[in-house]
């Protein structure tokens, strides 16, 4: 049993209290050593209720928007058209797609998205947003659970875990055609983000639906029929496929993108389908930067989309200037990277930022679609940051911290589905997690009526 409150009086006590609670909770990482508690932030980032608000409302937008351009895929391939030559996983999708007829794309997207932002003293900026494999949710829902009672203050709500299963069993259940619902989630051959995933699977299977992890290969055993469905090789037909991978190159790249081609072609209900995934591109958040930034483009999207000009005026606030690679001299790419822009790839997940001479040296063999981003002022986190990390209690008071808050929108509505927030050094231009660069943190209210650690 925890100890009581009053008992907790260090953050070493809470150290102490929480460690065992994390390794119960299976709360981390499957790594090559088998489990490893994820680190955890013991200092909760305050925001003001105002600054938690304009995060949620930023965070409708962007989901409203993705959603619809994502049911409008002929838009979509219009906008993204320079990806047409890209060695990237978004230049795939983007050939794949263009050369399925808009008539034979009966697959429907599910919308379960993370944007990802960060607090300057002018706002909050979009960093990206991530439409496939929008994980750690469920994970950072349940710390909320462990802490709360060890550390009280006033944390925002996060339903993750049960708004997410509630989105996914729902679809799923109305996509079951007759037959029992069955949600399957694509997963890595080395998965580390199991845990995550299992406390998902496992809350959707609460509202009565059956879930199946399998991986690619597993996947491709089964089968479209004649109505359409997809089967898997005991005759069980799927209702939603769920993509926790398929955003970085593989091996068997012709086979998979043939694959999924093939899938449009279904009934299934996709998290996200092709044109879902398209929508989370870095070159469609480009070419919105570029819309928003002209009259006539804002008003395509008003007409087109249905967004208001007040809300048009919100999402222009959110962007940050951006530019194609290609268009620019080199030396005016070497000026951008000595004034601090982030040279961006395509491509997903960690080790695709650079900066500086890395920047540089990337830009030696630039993929045509490469992107260099203005950088970011994030504000400091200046007070005492205490953490865990592999059992061990750190305290980083001088460096700096910064953090990056993703808030999930689900279905059409772009509903709140909870939120991820990581805390990192503030010359970090990792943000992930399981590389080990950030700290899985929580959000307070302020003024707190608990003080936490000073």
């Amino acid at each position: 049993m925890a100890q009581s409150l009053r008992t907790i009086a260090t953050p070493q006590q809470l150290a102490t209290t929480l460690q065992p609670l994390l390794i119960n909770a299976r709360l981390g990482l499957q790594q090559a050593k088998g489990f490893v508690p994820a680190p955890v932030s013991l200092t909760p980032w305050q925001l003001s209720t105002s600054q938690w608000q304009q995060a949620r409302t930023a965070a409708t937008l962007l989901g409203r928007l993705l959603e619809r351009i994502a049911g409008d895929p002929c838009w979509l391939l219009q906008q993204t058209r320079a990806l047409k030559d890209s060695a990237s996983v978004p230049g795939a999708i983007w050939r794949t797609l263009s050369a399925i007829e808009p008539v034979r794309l009966t697959s429907r997207n599910l919308n379960l998205s993370r944007h990802d932002l960060l607090l300057t003293a002018g706002g909050w900026r979009w960093v990206e947003s991530n439409p496939i494999a929008a994980g750690m949710g469920p994970l950072s829902a349940r710390y909320q659970q462990l802490l709360a009672p060890l550390l009280p203050l006033p944390y925002v709500d996060n339903p993750a875990l049960a708004a997410q299963a509630k989105l996914l069993a729902e679809a799923a259940i109305a996509n079951a055609a007759g037959q029992p619902a069955l949600l399957v989630m694509v997963i890595a051959e080395q998965e580390q983000n199991i845990f995550d995933q299992q406390l998902l699977t496992e809350a959707v299977r609460q509202h009565g639906v059956a879930t199946e992890r399998l991986t690619l290969n597993q996947l491709q055993q089964g089968q479209a029929r004649g109505d359409k469905g997809f089967y898997l090789t005991d005759g069980r037909r799927v209702s939603v496929l769920y993509w926790r991978t398929g955003y970085n190159p593989l091996p068997q790249a012709a086979d998979y993108w043939a694959f999924r081609a093939s899938l449009e072609h279904t009934n299934l209900l996709q998290c996200p389908n092709l044109a879902g995934q398209l929508s989370g591109s870095k070159w469609l958040q480009h070419q919105l930067g570029l819309l928003l930034q002209q009259p006539s483009g804002r008003q395509q999207l008003a007409q087109r989309f249905g967004f208001s000009p007040a809300q048009l005026q919100l999402l222009q606030q959110l962007m940050v200037p951006s530019f194609a690679v290609a268009d620019l001299t080199a030396e005016a790419v070497r000026a951008k990277l000595a004034a601090g822009y982030w040279y961006k790839t395509q491509q997903e997940g960690g080790g695709n930022v650079a900066r500086y001479a890395q920047g540089w040296q990337r830009y030696q063999h630039y993929d045509s679609a490469d992107l260099l981003m203005a950088p970011i002022h994030a504000n400091i986190r200046c007070e005492n940051f205490f953490s865990l990390k592999h059992g061990e209690l750190l305290q980083n008071n001088s460096a700096g911290r910064i953090s990056e808050l993703g808030i999930f929108t689900l279905g059409s509505a772009a509903s709140y589905g909870g939120y991820l927030c990581r805390s990192k050094a503030s010359s970090s231009l990792e943000g992930g997690i399981s590389h080990g660069a950030a700290t899985l943190d929580l959000i307070s209210l302020k003024p707190c009526c608990c003080s936490g650690f000073a």
